[in-house]
């Protein structure tokens, strides 16, 4: 019998833990920054975020995959960036922002030709402009106002400039040693990361820095192909690798030629893309799982390491599908993500991870954990009158 009843406590103490931790993503509170709800038809799927909680978002995307504005919002207060009222006609669905507020674009003018913009209180400043209506690529914009983007040459070929809008740099082309650029990002530093494939063959990841090009992992190794790159302000460098004759894959990071493995399908996951990474080293990504199912993590724990995944309840519906962003964590370990909910709400939203203080448990748990008290208070009493039976 008294082997009966400490099972029993053992079992109900099991049950209120698992309780407990049944929700990892109660570590993350969830802010709703805008949704089709409100004034807009539609949200675009990858937003940035910067360390105010800042999300740079587009709008109302038509059949094209355009834009026809780009706004920012913290939840509280949403600021329309530009529109096509004005001189723009449409805009690329990508905008990135910095801790200053200022917010990089692409967009169409009224006479088809393209630019690259930098809004900041209300002013537009162009930083670069082509005269084809998709020969720049979406900017990504780093602390000191300088932007890195792609461009269609006059030459022919494509090139990765960055520009603070007096003075702008070609970092590569596809003319010298490259067939194909692709992923970029650029520091608080001015270094810049590219992904690219060779003339020689193969692909791989480069830093360019001090005007100085150099390989950081290539295909030559254990890797079969590599993307999406993205880095903070250590040249830290994070991203997707797929190896073992394309058998494989992960979300990897790099400094200084060691490599360490964040997630690989070697576990629960299946796939992966759009790592970000910030100044504390944290990298966040998506993925998808063996199970069926994909959400965004931090870590290559599909469990602890969640932050949020379909069939999680957002605002009181269940999440049908989520897009991220490598321009979408920052340093205070934010996040900004798109998600679809099945009462048909679009939205962007921003998980803010809770490190001052443990999740609080929901009312659900609080009758769980009233009886662990009651338990413990029951068995301290039973052990304590059959210690005085055995004396």
């Amino acid at each position: 019998m008294t082997m009966n009843k400490c099972l029993s406590l053992a079992t109900a103490s099991s049950i209120v833990l698992n309780l407990l931790n049944a929700d990892p993503s109660l570590a993350f509170s969830f802010t709703k920054i805008t949704d089709n709800q409100s004034s807009f038809n539609s949200v675009g799927l990858f937003s940035s975020i910067n360390n105010e909680g800042v999300v740079a978002f587009s709008t109302n995307i038509d059949s094209n995959g355009y834009a026809t504005g780009i706004f920012t919002g913290n939840g509280r207060v949403t600021t329309k960036i530009a529109d096509n009222t004005s001189s723009f006609s449409v805009f690329s669905p990508v905008a990135t922002i910095n801790n200053a507020g200022t917010v990089a674009f692409s967009a169409n003018l009224d006479d088809t030709s393209n630019g690259i913009f930098l809004s900041n209180g209300g002013v537009i400043t162009p930083i670069a402009n082509s005269p084809y209506s998709r020969g720049l690529g979406d900017p990504v914009i780093n602390n000191l106002g300088q932007v890195v983007f792609s461009a269609r040459l006059n030459t022919g070929g494509v090139g990765i400039f960055t520009s603070n809008g007096v003075e702008t740099s070609l970092i590569a082309d596809t003319n010298n040693g490259y067939t194909v650029l692709d992923t970029y990002d650029i520091s608080d530093r001015n270094a810049v990361v590219f992904s690219a494939g060779l003339n020689t063959g193969g692909r791989g990841i480069f830093i360019y820095q001090g005007e100085t090009t150099t390989p950081v992992v290539e295909t030559n190794g254990e890797f079969d192909f590599l993307s999406s790159p993205t880095l903070n302000n250590e040249n830290t460098i994070a991203f997707r690798g797929v190896l073992d004759n394309y058998t494989s894959e992960g979300i990897f990071t790099v400094q200084n030629g060691t490599i360490n493995t964040i997630a690989d399908d070697s576990g629960p996951f299946s796939s992966f893309s759009n790592p970000a990474i910030n100044n504390e080293g944290i990298v966040a990504f998506q993925g998808s799982l063996d199970t069926g199912g994909f959400g965004i993590y931090i870590g290559s724990d599909p469990v602890a390491d969640k932050v949020i995944a379909v069939g999680d309840i957002l605002f009181g519906s269940r999440v049908v599908d989520l897009s991220f962003s490598n321009q979408g964590l920052n340093d205070v370990n934010q996040l900004a993500f798109y998600a679809e909910l099945a009462n048909g709400t679009t939205g962007i939203f921003r998980a803010n991870l809770n490190q001052s203080s443990p999740p609080v448990p929901t009312p659900t748990l609080l009758p769980g954990i009233l009886m662990l008290g009651f338990f413990g208070r029951m068995f301290h009493f039973k052990a304590k009158r059959m210690a005085q039976e055995q004396n």
